[in-house]
């Protein structure tokens, strides 16, 4: 799409005519494109320096222009004109309740629509149910004037994944879905998937210059397996391969031959003393299935005050389709937790309340930020689909060594509660969007990039 975002206007005419700003200065045009729908058109400049795209109503509403304040960007490709980009979000969990058409999520979703005209995009929120795959379009709800509404439009030009949990997108259905979007009407789907521990560390863990990063991370498979690395290291965690929030973590610690396991159970932080590496595996074999967890080495974390800290960071993909940090901020473990999870008691801090001293803020800001653009490329190359947000968390050693201990595909926003971080969050949710640009131009641009099978005519 062109770098700048035009207002839609709307003006009676029973033809098909579309007016474009007349410095775009464009080939001849035969066709005009909204989201999936394209239909034939009288296509020409403004003979006035007017900056609006001007569609006439009969126009409009062949292709489903919705009468609502527009501002959309234009790029032209073989004579023909695309108007968008449509940026579909799809989710699940939608309620019966206009008010809040997606429950207690509808407020957050609402936030991808607070800057969408500066930015330039028409986003749509829908799920499966919405779809009417005879007429090509989704009835899904827009968010303007502090109200919801629904809007019916074409398919989108891309779709940006919002489900909110692995379950559902395990679903037949879901994945039936997605394959459709993507083969049969060559809609990208961007941020799919919600990442495994050891997944994830198996593929970074392929690169030399990203190795260096990770603690030792393995499938937890026996008995032996675990005896040797707590006799290795004395210190390790014991994780859910798909868990988040820190649920289901068990830290582990070797002292003076005693064995302490940290972990939380019905919200409350609990420590156990065993006598032998026996009856701890025993325990630990009653509470969780081994299939399902990995092991990974401790790493004796830097520590503010007499509380150990690590680092959340969020890299976004930019309009111009490379890895931005879009928020940095400092967790601070709670008293006796084993994590710095928030629901385990964990404070949200700011940079500057963790290197109150700017040299030493700025180093570590650099330091941070070079770890986790490398992360995000390195990712990007190795996982499947198209990624445009991750949430790492990062340690900092004794030694101010950097360890990345998980990444997260569809990060949670629990950083932004602090005061100096909120202004941020809308940020990375504009990254989103601007993303979304850059993909429906380059997929118009280069379909064969992003879909393999597509042949060119």
């Amino acid at each position: 799409m062109k770098k700048k975002a035009y207002r839609i206007e709307l003006f009676d005419h029973e033809q098909a005519i579309l007016y474009y700003p007349k410095n775009l200065q464009f080939p001849e045009l035969n066709s005009v494109t909204f989201g999936s729908y394209r239909m034939e058109a009288t296509i020409l400049p403004h003979k006035t320096k007017k900056q609006t795209i001007a569609i006439s109503k009969s126009l409009a509403n062949q292709l489903n222009v919705p009468s609502i304040p527009l501002k959309l960007h234009l790029v032209e490709h073989e004579k023909n004109l695309f108007i968008g980009p449509i940026i579909g979000i799809f989710t699940a969990g939608f309620t019966k309740f206009p008010q809040v058409p997606i429950g207690n999520r509808s407020y957050n979703f609402s936030k991808y629509f607070k800057d969408y005209e500066a930015i330039g995009v028409l986003p749509i929120v829908f799920g499966i149910q919405h779809i009417e795959w005879e007429k090509g379009t989704v009835n899904g709800f827009f968010y303007f004037d502090s109200k919801w509404q629904q809007l019916t439009i074409p398919l989108p030009n891309v779709i940006y994944d919002r489900l909110p949990n692995r379950k559902i997108e395990n679903l037949k259905q879901m994945k039936q879905l997605k394959e459709k979007i993507e083969k049969e009407y060559k809609i990208p789907w961007f941020n799919p998937g919600f990442f495994d521990k050891l997944d994830v560390y198996q593929k970074l863990s392929q690169s030399i210059d990203v190795k260096p990063l990770l603690p030792d991370t393995f499938p937890l498979e026996s008995k032996k397996q675990f005896l040797e690395l707590i006799e290795n290291h004395h210190y390790l965690y014991v994780k859910p391969r798909n868990g988040s929030l820190g649920k289901g973590i068990y830290q582990i610690k070797v002292i003076k031959g005693r064995f302490f396991v940290r972990f939380r159970e019905l919200e409350k932080t609990r420590l156990l003393k065993f006598p032998s590496v026996q009856s701890l595996w025993k325990y630990l074999l009653s509470k969780i299935t081994i299939s399902d967890y990995i092991i990974q080495r401790g790493i004796p974390l830097w520590k503010l005050g007499e509380s150990v800290a690590d680092f959340r960071i969020h890299t976004n993909k930019d309009k111009h389709g490379k890895w931005r940090v879009s928020a940095i901020a400092g967790k601070v473990a709670g008293l006796g937790s084993a994590t710095t999870h928030l629901i385990a008691g964990g404070e949200v801090k700011s940079l500057d309340e963790i290197f109150p001293v700017e040299q030493e803020r700025k180093e570590q800001l650099q330091k941070l930020k070079t770890a986790a653009i490398l992360l995000s490329e390195h990712l990007e190359k190795k996982m499947d689909g198209i990624l445009c947000e991750i949430g790492f968390d990062l340690g900092m050693d004794e030694n101010g060594k950097l360890w990345m201990f998980e990444a997260n595909s569809k990060p949670g926003r629990s950083i932004f509660s602090h005061p100096k971080l909120k202004n941020i969050e809308q940020l990375s949710r504009n990254y989103v969007l601007e993303y979304g640009i850059y993909l429906a131009n380059d997929v118009i641009i280069r379909p064969e990039k992003y879909f393999h099978d597509f042949v060119l005519q």
